[in-house]
């Protein structure tokens, strides 16, 4: 290829991600607005009219039934469908999950759709029905997020765990490296800039119930740094495997398909060979350490965002799970390793091949792992909170949550810190 080809071919793509780039902020800003209007509702039409197809095609906006979606806190969602008098073929849609990307940029954008396109191949996840710039159009599965007392059940931690599992198992054509530091860091430079952060900040707390004495006295944008730098040697210390990690498990990203009920005594109206509860958003999906997300369970168990009053979350801490709750949750895990394993003609998975054959040796080291963990997903997100505050405002206090969130961090930092003083088996 000759320079001036070259050059050519290089503003051309330069040109067509500029104007991918327009169009997710024009989607954004149009879907913001309420979902009744005709402006959105012209826009969801022409969607699906284009990747749909079919019926689709021949829809009327005045025709588009469109409704919010709860959950997400990163994107808008909406359901998409047809009137009932609207004839369809077999293979046809009758409804669509409509994702309209609002805080993520053109890489993230990439890396989760090709983890949701091949998730959906292997039946961990909704079908992928569309991409364009600016958001997806996904299979509707018929079902509800879970709610926290759910999330909470010991049935439901044996499930996760088994969908753990079995994420944690797979091979994806993404980068090996830690992503989810290179995230943190990037919102750490994101916070450097920002004019509240060139103070120091009064440690306090709204919810947590944390000893002072392990906390500083004050924050500033240089603790958080070198907090995060002790996390990061700590964990590269850990000896957890290095596996495909969803890195944002808790309820909201939890579906309970339609027909299920959580009951103290199990998951009741569940059908052969269908899996109740189906994990979604992998917008945070990368390559990272198991005790991450083995540890992020526990963690969100004693989180709830659903406050309708200030500060809009309530935390728990007394809902940290006992050790029996801890065993099942890992008995799932390992249960589904196992099946893997015989599928794999006795070939243990990367992610548990650390661990010993003995299940109550195993059971043990992920105990500890789980504990050990537990402070850097306070980090991460204390951190993803103040970053939250300055570019997203709203009423929801992200700033009381991240000192909330810091708070956690140091009742837990104590367990992590074993790491370095080689306590971690």
């Amino acid at each position: 290829m000759n320079v001036m080809q070259h050059h050519g071919d290089c503003v051309a793509m330069s040109s067509a991600s500029n104007n991918d780039e327009t169009k997710r902020k024009s989607l954004k800003e149009l879907f913001s607005q309420n979902p009744s209007t005709p402006a959105v509702l012209e826009q969801t039409r022409e969607i699906c009219a284009t990747y749909l197809g079919g019926t689709w095609e021949t829809l009327k906006t005045n025709q588009i039934k469109l409704r919010v979606q709860e959950g997400g806190m990163n994107n808008y969602n909406f359901v998409v469908s047809l009137p009932d008098d609207v004839q369809t073929t077999e293979k046809e849609p009758r409804c669509a999950l409509l994702r309209i990307y609002c805080n993520m940029d053109a890489d993230e954008v990439t890396v989760e759709t090709v983890i949701v396109a091949l998730l959906s191949q292997k039946s961990l996840g909704p079908q992928l029905l569309g991409i364009f710039p600016g958001g997806r159009l996904e299979e509707f599965i018929p079902s509800r997020i879970l709610t926290n007392e759910e999330f909470c059940n010991p049935f439901v931690a044996y499930e996760i765990g088994r969908i753990l599992a079995y994420v944690h198992s797979l091979e994806m054509p993404i980068t090996k490296r830690p992503r989810l530091m290179h995230i943190a860091e990037g919102m750490m430079k994101r916070l450097r800039q920002a004019p509240r952060w060139s103070n120091a900040h009064k440690m306090r707390t709204t919810l947590a119930k944390v000893d002072p004495a392990l906390c500083p006295e004050m924050i500033t944008i240089d603790i958080l740094a070198e907090e995060l730098e002790i996390a990061k040697k700590c964990l590269e210390k850990s000896g957890s495997p290095i596996v495909f990690t969803n890195n944002d498990l808790h309820e909201g990203n939890l579906l309970l398909r339609d027909g299920i009920e959580v009951t103290k005594e199990g998951l009741r109206g569940r059908q052969p060979g269908v899996d109740p509860i189906i994990l979604i958003d992998y917008e945070y999906g990368s390559y990272y350490y198991r005790g991450f997300d083995l540890s992020h369970y526990c963690v969100e168990c004693c989180q709830d965002n659903t406050n309708k009053e200030w500060p809009y979350y309530h935390i728990m801490q007394q809902q940290w799970p006992n050790e029996q709750h801890q065993r099942i949750y890992i008995n799932g895990y390992l249960d589904k390793a196992d099946e893997i394993t015989k599928l794999n003609g006795a070939k243990r998975p990367q992610c548990i091949a650390d661990l010993p054959v003995d299940r109550e040796a195993a059971t043990q080291r992920m105990l500890k792992e789980i504990r050990q963990f537990a402070a850097f997903p306070q980090l991460l997100w204390a951190i993803w909170s103040f970053r939250q505050a300055e570019d997203y405002p709203c009423e929801y206090d992200f700033v009381e949550y991240g000192f909330d969130r810091m708070a956690m961090y140091y009742s837990w930092k104590p367990e992590m810190l074993r790491y370095l003083d080689g306590c971690s088996s």
